[in-house]
């Protein structure tokens, strides 16, 4: 009934301002407009409440596939327990999907350590480490999610346990077992914004391709009381990633150890020409050369 009166309605304005023809012609467009948009019927689903599933006690959207349903788990959660029963969500609905099984649960094992890392007792410290154990474990299949779980654990010993001897340890398995695994990033990301300060995290996030075992090497020589162990990594940094951003904060870091002596010079003035789009770190290591210039003239 409501649409047969807007049609006569529309048919009194077309045919009483309108010449006939323009009229009948815009008469005809309302009258198809209106048959062809019927309205639902109660079984077309439509007006259906979008389907949910619960965990632990949260109601969740359910989305059509298992890239879908980790990109919600990548939103904004006022709650970590939100955020984990979303993950979860994603465990339970989609199981055969293992790539995106895996990196929910990468996500899982770090919110192990609670809403801020640097609060982190302990006890869930090493509640993570065991969460990416058993992430290495279920999917052996994908090397870079293997290497990028090895990294959080050599993370968590040398930064948040103070266990550097350790840390070092996982991070040249890194580096030595998956050299080629490329670091791929998404916004939301935790872990670069947990271990880098802004200035550097800009560095190493430049468009220059990256590598979870050159991240592993920068961080061996960061840490390492052991000058030879250093060199050697740096070296190693040198020989495989030469114009990655990572070898150049090694570099950094080498010039700030020793200064830039001999074969360290060399190596400077070489990666000085790459092309590359982070001004602050080609400033530093210009600094440190000048630096060490004028030490060895003052001598």
């Amino acid at each position: 009934m409501l649409q047969l009166a807007v049609k006569k309605q529309c048919a009194n304005v077309f045919t009483g301002f309108l010449p006939w023809p323009l009229g009948a012609l815009l008469l005809l467009l309302v009258t198809l407009l209106f048959s062809c948009s019927e309205m639902p019927s109660e079984g077309s689903g439509v007006d259906e409440e979008p389907h949910l599933i619960e965990i632990d006690g949260l109601q969740l959207p359910v989305f059509g596939t298992a890239e879908e349903q980790l990109n919600y788990t990548r939103s904004w959660f006022a709650e970590t327990d939100a955020k984990k029963a979303a993950l979860q969500a994603l465990l339970h609905l989609y199981p055969e999907s293992r790539r995106y099984c895996a990196l929910a649960e990468l996500d899982l094992a770090y919110l192990e350590l609670g809403d801020d890392y640097r609060f982190a007792p302990r006890r869930t410290a090493f509640a993570a480490i065991k969460a990416y154990r058993n992430v290495v474990q279920r999917y052996p299949d994908f090397p870079d999610i293997s290497a990028k779980a090895y990294w959080y654990i050599a993370w968590i010993y040398s930064d948040l346990l103070n266990d550097r001897h350790r840390g070092i340890k996982y991070y040249q398995r890194v580096a030595d077992t998956f050299p080629d695994e490329e670091v791929t990033l998404l916004p939301s990301a935790p872990w670069f914004s947990i271990i880098y300060p802004d200035r550097e995290r800009s560095t190493l996030l430049s468009p220059q391709e990256n590598y979870w075992a050159a991240l592993a090497l920068v961080e061996i020589i960061r840490y390492t009381e052991n000058d030879e162990t250093a060199w050697n990594s740096f070296q190693q940094l040198w020989q495989n990633y030469r114009k990655t951003v990572s070898t150049g904060v090694g570099l950094r870091l080498i010039l700030e150890r020793q200064g830039a002596v001999g074969e360290v010079r060399e190596m400077a003035h070489e990666f000085l020409q790459n092309d590359f789009s982070n001004v602050h770190l080609l400033g530093d290591i210009q600094l440190l050369l000048h630096v060490s210039k004028r030490v060895e003239e003052q001598h």
